[in-house]
C-alpha cells in the first residue's frame, strides 16, 4: 500500500469565478488550508470529482438537469495521478530555492516532466520563468493536466501537455522533439531565393523532472529507459547543432546567418548554471530495498551517473566567503525544514 501524503493543509483550490451559466469549469470550493505558492504564483488544481456522484448541468431553458458521469475504471498506475504526492511538493520547492540562490536561473530553460500526475512541478517551473515546459503522463491524465495548465494561466507554447507512456514511448518522444521542443526551421528571406538557408534549430532540453514515480517495480526499468532515451537524444541533437555551428565557422556565413550563429553560440556555450547536456531531477520516496536496488541497478546498467542533492545547504547569508564550497556543490540548496522528510530525497541523474 502506498503511504499517503504527509504535507497536509495545502489548499490548491482557485478562487471560484463566473456563474453556473458561464463556460468556466467547476473548481474546488475554498478551504481553510494554506495556499501553495511558488515565486508569488499560487498553484491551483482542477476540481476533484467523486466517482458516481450526481453532477448538475445547465441546459438551454435554464433548468438544471442531473447527469451521472460514467467513467471507465482507471488502472492503479493511472489512478495515482489524481493525488498530490509529497515528492512533487519537495521538488517544486527545490526548483524555487534554486531560483532564489541564482536569480533568473530558469529564464530560457526548457523542462520536461515525466509522470506528472497533477503537474505541480511543471506548473512551478513555469511560474519560475521556464521558457518551455512539456508536461507528460499517461493518456488518461492528459485532460486533467490541460485543465490545470489553463487554471494557472499558462498556455502553449510555454506550457504544453502530451501523453507519454514509458512502455511504448518511441513515437511520443519523437513527437515531443519535433513538435514541442524543436522550433521548425525558418528560411531566411534573401534576394537570391536559391541561396536561402534554413536557420539552425535549438536542441534545448535542460531538465527532466520526475517526482514520486518509483512505486511499482515493473515500471522502474521502463522509466529509466525513458530517461536514458531522452538524455541520449538530447545529446545527439546538441552535438549535431555544435557540428553545424563548427561547419558554419569554417565558411563565410551567408546573408542573415551572422546573428543566428551568434545566438546559437551563446545558447550552446556551457556555463555554471546551464548543463551542456540535460539532467534528471528525480524526487524520490524510499519504500523498499528491492525498489531501491532495481532503480540503481537499472541506472548503472545504462551508464547513468547519480548524486543525491543536499537540501540543507546553508543560506548564502549564513556563510562567509567560499566556506560552503568545500562541502556543497553548485546545485545544492537550502529548503525550509518543513519541506524535508527523512525518507524523501532528490537525485540528480545524468549521462556521461
Amino acid at each position: 500500500m502506498i503511504e499517503g501524503p504527509k504535507f497536509a493543509g495545502f489548499d490548491f483550490s482557485p478562487v471560484a469565478t463566473g456563474t453556473a451559466a458561464t463556460s468556466v469549469p467547476p473548481v474546488w470550493l475554498p478551504t481553510a488550508g494554506e495556499p501553495f505558492v511558488i515565486n508569488g504564483h499560487r498553484i491551483v488544481l482542477p476540481e476533484k470529482k467523486d466517482k458516481g456522484s450526481d453532477k448538475k448541468w445547465q441546459v438551454d431553458d435554464g433548468q438544471e438537469e442531473s447527469k451521472e458521469e460514467e467513467e471507465a475504471p482507471l488502472s492503479h498506475t493511472a489512478s495515482t495521478a489524481k493525488s498530490v504526492w509529497d515528492c512533487s511538493i519537495i521538488l517544486s520547492k527545490y526548483l524555487e530555492a534554486l531560483s532564489e540562490q541564482k536569480p533568473g536561473f530558469w529564464t530560457g530553460k526548457r523542462v520536461l516532466e515525466l509522470g506528472a500526475g497533477q503537474g505541480i512541478a511543471s506548473l512551478s517551473a513555469a511560474a519560475l520563468g521556464a521558457e518551455r515546459v512539456i508536461v507528460t503522463d499517461v493518456e488518461s491524465a492528459v485532460p486533467g493536466l490541460e485543465q490545470g495548465v489553463a487554471l494557472n494561466g499558462f498556455s502553449a507554447p510555454q506550457v504544453q501537455v502530451t501523453a507519454l507512456d514509458w512502455t511504448n514511448r518511441e513515437q511520443a518522444i519523437e513527437h515531443i522533439w519535433n513538435n514541442m521542443l524543436d522550433t521548425p526551421a525558418t528560411p531566411q528571406q534573401g534576394h537570391d531565393q536559391q541561396q536561402q538557408q534554413p536557420l539552425l534549430r535549438p536542441w534545448k532540453l535542460d531538465y527532466i523532472l520526475a517526482s514520486d514515480v518509483i512505486w511499482v517495480d515493473y515500471l522502474i526499468p521502463a522509466l529509466v529507459d525513458t530517461m536514458s532515451d531522452l538524455l541520449q537524444s538530447s545529446k545527439e541533437r546538441r552535438d549535431s547543432v555544435f557540428e553545424e555551428v563548427d561547419n558554419c565557422n569554417n565558411r563565410e556565413p551567408q546573408q542573415g546567418q551572422q546573428h543566428t550563429l551568434q545566438v546559437f553560440r551563446s545558447n550552446c556555450s556551457p556555463s555554471a548554471s546551464t548543463p551542456t547536456s540535460p539532467v534528471v531531477l528525480l524526487a524520490y520516496q524510499f519504500r523498499s530495498t528491492r525498489s531501491d536496488q532495481l532503480l540503481f541497478n537499472s541506472l548503472d546498467q545504462l551508464g547513468l551517473s547519480r548524486r543525491k542533492l543536499s537540501l540543507s545547504c546553508p543560506e548564502s547569508n549564513d556563510v562567509q566567503g567560499d566556506a560552503v564550497d568545500s562541502e556543497y556543490e553548485d546545485d545544492d540548496v537550502y529548503v525550509d525544514s518543513k519541506f524535508r522528510q527523512p525518507n524523501l530525497s532528490i537525485w540528480k541523474i545524468w549521462k556521461n
